[in-house]
């Protein structure tokens, strides 16, 4: 391919990205100049400018468009210090900021048509972006445009310029189109007039889906978008016939049922007609006969029909698996398309730090759906350049180390099963927790009392709050807190999840799961309050049954503890705002859990039931409702029935916010029935201290005032216990002892007598009459008592 050609296509797919981000900022800023915004949409219209305006700083700095580049990172730092509230929103800021985007959108039309943005036009717009960061009420308009899109204003210095395609080529250049040639290729058909080349370029491996001529297949984009809608429709139609097909076996089962019941009736009808012998019931029976076997031959038709559709079941599943994998692999791009533009990145970005860095690609022929791909780019780019800004320590701090001078970063990407792992590894100096915890408590984020209760994964994880950076100062790469939090939201919508594991000295490690493609997703089908709900198995880490009983409490929360780890549990109907209806639930009851895992954490839902797994076609909620919070996307089932797919990152949260905490699963845990404990003496100084030694132990106390009024009380409640004193007026301890001991029903009731007769007569007296313990008043102690007691009910 010319090289010029290649150059252009680069230039071309960098201007899809631009016109995406020139779309927000101008959108934003001007509700912004509208105003009215509440305090939360403001920040949010701010956050939102804010990521535009550095995506394009840094895709402008991949592709050396060096003036869009320096244009961006002053409207990043405009948007910066409105953020922090110390700069005020002008009519003149706000014709600077919209001056300043125009020109990104001509300096991109200039640079495809081979020349470049005038040297005043760069310099003035700067200058200006910099007298309103430091009055923002000059509001004087610039001098008249020169040409349409550009600002007026003197030359810029040389750094702004940008390398016309007819001077000479550097080998640096080469080497950095070679590396990018193959994104190009691929990337020509995000648009929908645009065509897609299948040339698939691995590292060492040039290969390409080729007709029998030996010429490129060149297939539109709208063209396999069709068809994979096609697809789809394939496949709902595979689940329709097997919902018919469960129907089926539905009437099987009830002609089976008329079958086995005709048979216990069917000896009666021959002695019917003897005893009914004045009527002619020859034809009936002849019905009855003809009945039968017109029955058995539509069994046979029916057995033969199921089984005949339980074949073409199987032969379009497998005709519908084949199509899939065709279509999902024309799709398919291998990660060298994208992995290829990080060796140049890396290399100018270390280069710039005075880091000596490599960076290592595996698994390069692995291949993923380009959708996938495309919506991996950012995460990637954040994530190598924290590698070498965070991660590779500088060469004379690694040769102290005992490390090589030259830092490694690998990115490796492998598939398994239906799913594809990226991972993204450094051997530099690992994330300081202790930095990472300051941060937090500086951002508020966290007390100064929880962090010192953090466990490393935890801490870990606040990496990915927005604003949070442990970088001292604000450079081009680093310091502003906002790389990671675009990892996390990145990865949430191609429903994907990352793992971190970091050692001091030694590096880190993210590990990113993503699903194959967007098309299709394998989810697990859930029942929530009634609703029939699914969630992406990507996200799904455990499917847990437990005994409601085993459920703890981590800051007054429930909680359950999983693989070592405590996970907060909280009921996903509450969540998802439905009415469940269930004010609690019995400790004895099994608890269905799902443990769900997004790119922070992990936490445990309670859920109805679990209904099982399966592939769907995952559709587009539209404009309409695509702001439907904790919602994903839809599906539709085999039965016409409409399934939304939930996100669980925003699920995950909502339940963590302080308005959620009024979400969690209620445990409607049975408490242990105090022992109930009958106490007989006719002392009523006796009975009431008795009364309180076992009420303060937990007991439940029934007093009577005599023998008599005692036994009564036996007959209409159960005790786990008696005491009784001896000398009582009406029956006396030994008598009420004996007595109980004569019904059966009281053969293993504890019996502890408790009298001032201390002859050792009166002991032996009180054991022969069936009581399991003597206890005189004279030596009386509350705690023997109670000791007692404890050892004869347990």
């Amino acid at each position: 391919m010319d090289r010029n050609e290649l150059l252009r296509q680069l230039m071309e797919t960098f201007k899809l990205e631009l016109d995406e981000h020139v779309a927000t900022l101008n959108k934003g800023v001007l509700a912004m100049e509208k105003g009215g915004l509440s305090p939360e949409k403001r920040n949010s219209v701010l956050k939102e400018l804010f990521r535009a305006a550095h995506s394009v700083k840094g895709s402008a700095r991949a592709v050396e468009m060096w003036d869009i580049e320096k244009v961006s990172h002053k409207m990043e730092d405009v948007f910066e210090v409105l953020k922090e509230g110390t700069l005020q929103l002008s009519s003149g800021l706000v014709d600077g900021l919209l001056c300043a985007t125009d020109i990104l959108s001509e300096s991109m039309s200039l640079h495809l048509q081979g020349t470049t943005l005038p040297h005043e036009t760069g310099r003035a717009i700067i200058e200006r972006l910099d007298r309103l960061l430091k009055d923002p009420g000059e509001g004087a308009d610039p001098a008249p445009l020169q040409k349409e899109g550009e600002c007026a204003g003197e030359p810029t210095p040389a750094a702004m310029t940008v390398p016309r395609q007819d001077r000479r080529v550097t080998s640096s250049e080469k080497r950095a189109v070679s590396a990018m040639e193959k994104t190009a290729l691929s990337a020509r058909g995000t648009g929908g007039s645009t065509t897609e080349d299948f040339e698939c370029v691995a590292a060492s491996d040039c290969r390409s889906i080729q007709p029998v001529g030996g010429e490129t297949i060149r297939v539109a984009t709208e063209k396999l978008d069709g068809l994979m809608a096609c697809m789809g429709q394939l496949l709902m139609s595979g689940m329709r016939m097997e919902q018919r097909m469960g129907e089926l076996k539905a009437v099987q089962g009830q002609f089976h049922r008329w079958e086995k019941s005709w048979r216990r009736v069917k000896h009666h009808k021959r002695g019917g007609l003897h005893r009914t012998s004045e009527y002619d019931l020859n034809p009936m029976m002849e019905f009855c006969d003809l009945n039968e076997q017109y029955l058995k031959e539509i069994r046979r038709e029916i057995d033969g029909l199921s089984s005949r559709l339980a074949n073409d079941y199987r032969h379009l599943a497998l005709l519908t698996d084949d199509m899939q994998g065709g279509i999902r692999q024309i799709r398919m791009v291998p990660v060298a398309t994208l992995f290829d533009l990080f060796p140049r990145m890396i290399r100018d970005i270390g280069k710039d730090r005075e880091k000596v860095v490599q960076l290592k690609l595996e698994g390069t022929e692995t291949e993923i759906d380009r959708q996938v791909l495309e919506g991996l780019k950012d995460p990637l780019t954040h994530l190598l350049r924290n590698a070498v800004d965070h991660g590779i320590e500088l060469p004379d701090v690694r040769r102290k180390n005992g490390k090589p001078e030259r830092g490694t970063i690998t990115l490796k990407a492998c598939q398994q099963g239906n799913q594809i792992v990226i991972e993204v590894s450094d051997d530099g100096a690992g994330i300081h927790l202790g930095a990472v915890r300051r941060m937090a408590m500086e951002k508020q984020l966290i007390t100064q009392a929880d962090a010192e209760t953090l466990t490393p994964l935890e801490t870990v994880n606040f990496i990915f709050r927005s604003g949070l950076s442990t970088h001292k100062t604000v450079t081009e790469l680093s310091g502003r807190g906002v790389g990671m939090d675009v990892v996390r939201e990145q990865l949430e919508k191609l429903y994907g999840q990352v793992k971190i594991t970091t050692k001091t000295d030694q590096g880190t490690t993210f590990h990113l799961i993503l699903p194959l493609t967007l098309a299709t997703c394998h989810v697990l089908m859930l029942s929530v309050a009634g609703e029939t709900v699914a969630v992406p198995t990507t996200s799904v880490e455990r499917v847990l049954t437990i005994d409601a009983t085993t459920v703890g409490s981590m800051e007054g929360k429930p909680a359950l503890t999983v693989n070592g780890e405590a996970l907060p549990l909280v009921s996903m109907a509450r969540i998802l705002e439905l009415p469940d209806g269930v004010d609690g639930m019995d400790g004895e009851e099994k608890l269905p859990v799902v443990v769900l895992g997004a790119v922070e954490k992990r936490m445990a839902f309670h859920v109805e039931k679990f209904i099982g797994e399966q592939e769907v076609v995952v559709k587009s909620l539209g404009r309409q409702l695509s702001g439907v919070r904790h919602i994903a996307g839809a599906t539709l089932l085999g039965s016409g029935q409409v399934v939304m797919i939930l996100n669980a990152g925003s699920m995950m949260q909502a339940a963590t916010h302080s308005s959620a905490r009024t979400y969690p699963v209620r445990l409607r845990v049975k408490k242990p029935v105090a022992k109930k404990i009958l106490v007989v003496d006719d002392s009523i100084t006796t009975r009431l201290l008795e009364k309180n030694i076992l009420e303060n132990k937990g007991y439940r106390v029934v007093q009577a005032a005599d023998g008599m009024e005692g036994w009564n009380l036996m007959q209409g409640e159960s005790f786990d216990a008696v005491v009784f004193d001896i000398e009582m007026p009406h029956m006396n301890g030994f008598q009420l002892t004996e007595k109980v001991r004569g019904e059966s029903r009281f053969e293993n009731l504890p019996i502890v007598l408790v009298t001032s007769l201390e002859r050792s007569g009166d002991k032996i007296r009180g054991m022969e009459a069936g009581a399991d313990a003597y206890i005189t008043k004279g030596a009386f102690d509350q705690q023997e008592l109670l000791e007692t007691i404890d050892r004869l009910i347990g």
